[in-house]
């Protein structure tokens, strides 16, 4: 029975006579590019999944629900974010789910690579109006242009579910912006003929603040799809909320229980990596596979030199210094470390890796290569079984920089590759 202190929850079923027409599964079935009028770059649809998975990457879910996912183009979106450890798409749609079991399956490169913890992909059928307790507790509900497709009584009840049942910590809603409907001057109506409303924005903002207070969220209001200049009174093409959950006691004394009412129609479990290092051999791991990659580029550099220059009175080794936050650069020290006084705290009386005097860089022995290929390691503070880390891009910010770092004795100045230069 319902907490009396709870949020008033919707019977399972209460909304069954009108759920049948609740036509989720073309929720992304509209172009407003082809009423002429605006024309949006990238096209407004891949704008509002590159937004979502934004808002991934911002809040890191681990559980997330795309309702009325449809043919799952959101969730081949979201497939490579790495936070998520749980990919649930529902839809009302079974035909169209099963037609696209395909798409969830891990891909070759999942298996030569794969994630550094478990992900699982499944695909429900549903009804918005249901309350399934296995998706109870999520961390972030999508729903992504699936509302104007939802009859007044699934409408009504949608919130009691996600909102109350639920509880993820943010709920994502997308939904066209009626006012913007103006600037599309080869049609008349709605965008979608299944669409059963379209709202203005204060439309909008009056039904999710209702929710908002009914469920204790706070929300947030933001438009994807910029019109052309001297439209802004107009607002975007697609108009967004974001709710964020409040904690209160609720959360913590909720009860109810509804069943298991959706159907599962496909699930793919994906290969992953079992990491069995402490989070500090992590760091050192990675920070030897970067270094390593480093002095490699710098010895290539200097062996082509080496044809143009017949000087022999180059020092047979030279120590380098890469400092600390050049190596925080990449990707895939950043996943294993959020920041410099980490990676120092990591790299403090090691014995696989050397730190400067004032611990602020890396010294490496960059040794020259005599000719002899006797199996030796080239560099001193690099071993071999380093090259186990990521291969993963530089973030794109630093990718067109050229830096620098120098020895302690000032002896050498040399350009640290970009990532992406030698992978």
């Amino acid at each position: 029975m319902e907490d009396a202190d709870d949020p008033p929850l919707d019977k399972p079923g209460e909304a069954q006579d009108s759920a049948s027409s609740e036509s989720v599964g073309s929720a992304t079935g509209e172009d407003e590019e082809e009423f002429g009028g605006p024309v949006f770059s990238p096209p407004l649809y891949r704008q509002r999944y590159q937004t979502v998975a934004d808002l991934v990457k911002k809040y890191r879910p681990k559980r997330l629900v795309d309702f009325g996912c449809a043919e799952g183009k959101l969730i081949r979106f979201l497939k490579p974010e790495e936070s998520l450890e749980q990919l649930t798409g529902i839809d009302l749609e079974g035909e169209v789910l099963d037609s696209i079991r395909g798409i969830i399956k891990p891909l070759l490169s999942d298996f030569v690579q794969p994630r550094p913890r478990p992900f699982t992909v499944s695909l429900y059928q549903g009804s918005m109006a249901e309350c399934d307790d296995r998706f109870k507790g999520y961390d972030m509900v999508t729903c992504v242009e699936v509302i104007e497709h939802l009859d007044p009584p699934v409408l009504d009840a949608m919130p009691s579910n996600v909102f109350g049942h639920m509880r993820p910590s943010v709920v994502v809603v997308t939904t066209p912006n009626a006012e913007f409907n103006v600037l599309f001057p080869n049609f008349s109506g709605f965008r979608n003929a299944d669409h059963r409303f379209e709202w203005t924005r204060q439309e909008f903002q009056t039904w999710a603040d209702g929710v908002a207070q009914r469920f204790s969220y706070d929300v947030t209001f933001h438009g994807i799809g910029t019109g052309p200049e001297g439209t802004e009174h107009l607002g975007c093409c697609t108009q967004m909320a974001i709710f964020e959950r409040k904690q209160t006691p609720y959360d913590e004394n909720s009860t109810v229980l509804w069943g298991t009412p959706y159907e599962l129609i496909a699930e793919a479990v994906f290969p992953y990596r079992e990491n069995t290092l402490s989070k500090e051999q992590q760091i050192l791991q990675e920070v030897q596979y970067y270094i390593r990659q480093i002095m490699q580029r710098r010895v290539h550099g200097e062996e082509e030199e080496k044809d143009d220059d017949d000087d022999d009175d180059v020092a047979a080794s030279e120590e380098v210094s890469i400092p600390l936050d050049i190596l925080m650069k990449f990707q895939g020290l950043k996943r294993v470390c959020p920041d410099v006084q980490s990676l120092q705290s990591a790299l403090v009386g090691s014995d696989r890796v050397r730190l400067s005097q004032d611990k602020t860089a890396v010294v490496c022995c960059m040794d020259r290569d005599d000719g002899d290929d006797d199996g030796e390691e080239d560099f001193c503070s690099v071993p071999s079984d380093s090259s186990d880390g990521m291969f993963d891009d530089a973030e794109d910010d630093y990718t067109h920089h050229n830096f620098y770092c120098r020895t302690d004795t000032g002896r050498s100045t040399l350009p640290l590759p970009c990532e992406e230069d030698w992978v």
